[in-house]
């Protein structure tokens, strides 16, 4: 069954590499842009009481799409999964992250947006990508295994159980995407840093554009040479849910804050940042993220 599932995740490197080239040196990560400490701008805001009432029902539209597949006992649930709303292992494989875990993705969904991240096609664009609740562009889960091993990309440790989801569109500085189903807050939104999924371990290399501020650039994908090669992306609007143990309201935040998800590093963790500077204004408020 290995074998299958070094088949799978090759053919999802196969497509995936279709964007894969070399990338600028690696600028430093700011472990301060973790958590946001300023609202981007927006024209909508939620009050608390909307935002905590969509976080449980985009809970439970995510719980009653996946069913038995909150948790994931072997190969043909996987199978099902993807049959399901199209997730599977990303280029990543089975890795499975620090406080984030592994990461199984809507593959068609995650092109699209790396597409439109290209330079000179969308990026940059005033218009608006959207996102629908219950719809995620990914599922995290972490593995039940008594001895799982983190790090292998080509080998699963089951079962796996379901932790969170996370939305992913275009980024476009400053502009949200519109939430179809979802109300939270413009600071809710974080976004992945742009750069390379080094070979042979697909470990995240950020390669964060020069910008006056943190998320001011668009971020399209990085130039391909003269560096070493790997799976390339652009940036792109994040806004991670978490489970929350004996609640039905998840967190948002670009780790999990609610469990201790024990895994690999690989630069993941440090790679969602929120935006800072000119395009954002306001305060955080205290029920963000968990606090």
């Amino acid at each position: 069954m290995a074998l299958k599932f070094s088949a799978l995740l090759r053919g999802a490197l196969a497509v995936a590499a279709l964007t894969a080239a070399t990338v600028p040196p690696l600028a430093a990560a700011d472990a301060d842009t973790m958590t946001p400490e300023v609202v981007p701008v927006s024209d909508r805001q939620c009050s608390a009481g909307e935002r905590a009432a969509s976080l449980v029902a985009d809970r439970q539209r995510v719980l009653d799409r996946l069913g038995h597949l909150r948790v994931l006992n072997g190969p043909d649930d996987v199978m099902q999964l993807a049959a399901l709303g199209a997730w599977g292992p990303d280029s990543h494989g089975w890795v499975q992250y620090h406080d984030v875990g592994v990461g199984l993705l809507n593959l068609p969904r995650s092109l699209d947006i790396i597409a439109r991240g290209i330079d000179g096609v969308t990026a940059g664009t005033t218009a608006r990508d959207s996102v629908v609740s219950g719809e995620p562009t990914g599922l995290f889960y972490r593995s039940l295994a008594p001895n799982p091993v983190y790090d292998d990309a080509y080998t699963p440790s089951f079962p796996y159980e379901l932790v969170g989801w996370f939305y992913g569109a275009v980024y476009t500085p400053g502009i949200t995407p519109i939430e179809n189903g979802l109300c939270v807050y413009p600071t809710d939104w974080g976004f992945h840093e742009r750069g390379v999924h080094a070979f042979p371990n697909f470990d995240m290399v950020m390669q964060p554009p020069d910008e006056p501020w943190m998320g001011q650039n668009p971020g399209t994908i990085p130039l391909a040479l003269p560096n070493p090669p790997g799976l390339v992306h652009p940036r792109a609007w994040d806004l991670h849910i978490w489970l929350v143990p004996g609640s039905d309201t998840p967190i948002t935040g670009g780790l999990d804050t609610a469990q201790e998800i024990a895994g690999h590093d690989g630069g993941i963790p440090e790679s969602f940042p929120y935006p800072q500077g000119p395009t954002a204004v306001g305060p955080d408020l205290p029920e963000h993220h968990g606090h």
